[in-house]
């Protein structure tokens, strides 16, 4: 199901990709944006924002000790009156100097009394149990009105450092990707460099980044929404630098003419195939509300060669009412997407060949 690479090669396992028949688990907490995180114990943490009766947002975390099929609340980021959300989850292995910790970055602005964006934050904080609790650790990046600052998402690169990347406004209609960086595990970060969207009037932005391989090469995949189209439409670029800068830019996936496909979120099996998930009206019936009316889909691609990737078609992983996916590889032949659906956070798995049997093993 999807993943053709071209019409002469041989079915292989990236050619069997599929999404799960039946959800993986239903979250009864309500909330919004699910970000994965697997840390090394084998337990799953899953951030979301939720909100509160009296007007706050709060940054919770959930923890599976399951394979992902049940969670529990765990703990709590952070909460605000503000514009609190994006939350992005990493953990940080312990080094000769430091225990191991997850950091947690997110977007983090003061809105004034008529709800407007006054001044805009990335902050990052940690925590070293687990995520039961949470301290500040930094601001990677700020700045004041009118243009903002959105989506931030982490990664370690092969060296041990934290990369950062964010979406910038430089206008209403022109974003870029940027990048910070962080060699003292998240507590100062460099300046912001642009890896996308530079000499461009796009609006770049949702990037999320797996790791996988081009032929002999490491290499990153990094996929992002943007305004090519004029509509959102899906796009994705390559580096062979770990991070430091990105090229071969090309389409994932581009809705029908009118309507939208944006919100990416990318992961990849262990032989370097890819996942990507993201939000589309393409299913909405009559006028489009984008980006209030939409579902979720998945599309796979084999490996990079030479910098291109032959993506598959469009699957459904959930119909109308789901929105802002997350994703996060689970085992080695499966990859969970998380999503809300009508108000609460659902999870539906990503298969390779091979995904049932890792399963099996509660991973």
């Amino acid at each position: 199901m999807g993943c053709t690479h071209s019409a002469n090669e041989e079915a292989s396992s990236e050619d069997k990709c599929q999404v799960a028949a039946a959800e993986h688990f239903i979250h009864d907490a309500p909330g919004t944006y699910p970000r994965l995180c697997r840390l090394s114990d084998g337990s799953v943490l899953c951030g979301f924002t939720s909100f509160e009766p009296d007007g706050q947002r709060v940054l919770r975390i959930a923890r599976s000790v399951d394979g992902a099929r049940t969670f529990a609340p765990q703990g709590e980021v952070a909460r605000s009156s503000g514009d609190c959300d994006n939350i992005s989850l990493l953990e940080l292995p312990a080094d000769r100097d430091s225990s191991a910790i997850v950091l947690a970055a997110f977007r983090n602005h003061d809105l004034d009394a008529q709800g407007s964006p006054t001044f805009f934050r990335i902050t990052v904080c940690q925590s070293a149990d687990g995520g039961r609790s949470w301290t500040f650790l930094a601001q990677a990046f700020e700045n004041s009105a009118p243009f903002g600052l959105w989506e931030p998402f982490l990664r370690r690169s092969r060296l041990g450092h934290v990369q950062l990347f964010f979406s910038q406004e430089l206008e209403a209609a022109d974003q870029d990707t940027m990048l910070v960086v962080s060699l003292d595990r998240g507590r100062t970060w460099s300046a912001p460099v642009a890896v996308t969207g530079a000499g461009e009037r796009l609006r770049d932005g949702m990037v999320g980044v797996a790791s996988t391989r081009d032929r002999s090469r490491d290499a990153l995949v990094m996929v992002l929404e943007t305004t090519r189209r004029g509509t959102f439409s899906i796009e994705c670029v390559v580096s062979y630098d770990d991070g430091a800068t990105f090229g071969s830019r090309q389409t994932v996936y581009a809705a029908s003419p009118g309507r939208n496909a944006g919100a990416p979120q990318i992961a990849s099996f262990p032989d370097g195939t890819l996942a990507v998930v993201f939000m589309t009206d393409e299913r909405v019936e009559g006028v489009p509300d984008w980006p209030r009316k939409a579902g979720i889909s998945a599309v796979f691609g084999a490996p990079p060669r030479d910098g291109n990737i032959k993506w598959g078609r469009q699957q459904i992983v959930s119909e109308m009412g789901g929105s802002w996916p997350g994703v996060a590889r689970v085992g080695d032949g499966a990859v969970l997407a998380a999503y809300e659906h009508n108000g609460n956070v659902h999870g539906r798995l990503l298969l390779s060949a091979r995904g049932a049997g890792s399963l099996s093993h509660g991973q």
